[in-house]
């Protein structure tokens, strides 16, 4: 041993010790990240659920989307619904159908407000629209509507109500609902199959378009019933919220049904961050004028 050198001491190197840190730092960071998305399953870009579905993606939604009836609305969010309308009407699937359901795999991914939506703008465009509330187990049309839910289908099935007394206008000219209606405690299996069938056709007299928002198809019998006796069933799925094998699921319950599956509607994309979706917004949409003049957006 021997006494160092004050003019040359060997530690701390402070330039080598934060070059060091800053390197493991951003190393550890990326590979974070990259071990973070390998352990996500769940549903994250449109070409992955059409290749793992084997099923097309009919609309996508945006974030941030508020009920029509909200004064927050943006109008912009219309566009997304009116692709969808678009891709129902000319989808080969349906064939002229009217009667559609509006099913998810799991709770909280969205199928209630994307079924309103869908009936406002469908209204809006000229369609004689009904939404029904077929969800009995968790109703929320009554709470969009801002609307008493003392009478509905509930009420129909039961035999206490006609249809006719059931059904409520809104506030939209071509667009009536059916709310689900207070169900007594221990009042279950209302829905079967025959009064089901007639409840359909006596619908199809009189309106152009009938949506059914449905309770979600996993775990539920009464999805299990809407969904075959309807012309065409739209999957809603929430984007980056449950594992595929959810999704993956539900549309083996819906073909085990015999029920058409027109197609997937993914709900709550972000379309800053998922540029994969970018097309899909209103506000990206630019058309060319004049020579000179800048693209307007739609």
């Amino acid at each position: 041993a021997h006494a160092p050198d004050e003019d040359d001491p060997d530690s701390p190197n402070f330039l080598l010790n934060i070059i060091v840190s800053i390197v493991l730092g951003m190393g550890a960071g990326v590979g974070l990240a990259f071990f973070v998305e390998y352990l996500d399953t769940s549903v994250k870009t449109l070409d992955e659920v059409e290749r793992r579905l084997g099923t097309s993606v009919i609309g996508v939604i945006p974030q941030k989307v508020k009920p029509f009836t909200d004064p927050g609305a943006d109008p912009a969010h219309g566009e997304a619904y009116r692709m969808l309308r678009t891709n129902i009407q000319f989808s080969r699937k349906v064939q002229g159908g009217k009667t559609f359901c509006l099913t998810s795999g799991s709770v909280g991914e969205g199928k209630s407000l994307t079924a309103f939506n869908l009936a406002w703008v469908s209204a809006q465009l000229g369609d004689r629209v009904l939404l029904v509330d077929a969800d009995l187990h968790r109703p929320r049309q009554h709470k969009i509507l801002k609307l008493s839910n003392s009478r509905g289908l509930a009420d129909v099935l039961m035999g206490d109500l006609s249809l006719e007394e059931a059904v409520a206008a809104t506030s939209m000219a071509n667009m009536d609902v059916l709310l689900s209606g207070r169900v007594a405690p221990g009042a279950h299996g209302l829905l079967d199959t025959r009064r089901l069938k007639e409840l359909v056709e006596a619908l199809r007299q009189s309106y152009d378009m009938i949506l059914f928002d449905a309770p979600p198809v996993i775990g539920v019998s009464d999805a299990s019933l809407i969904v075959r006796e309807v012309d065409g069933v739209i999957l809603v799925v929430q984007h980056r919220k449950y594992p595929f094998s959810v999704s993956l699921r539900a549309k083996a319950i819906i073909d085990n049904l015999g029920a058409n599956l027109v197609g997937v509607v993914l709900n709550n994309i972000n379309v800053s961050r998922d540029y994969s979706y970018y097309y899909y917004h209103h506000h990206y949409y630019s058309y060319p004028q004049a020579k000179g003049d800048e693209g307007k957006k739609a």
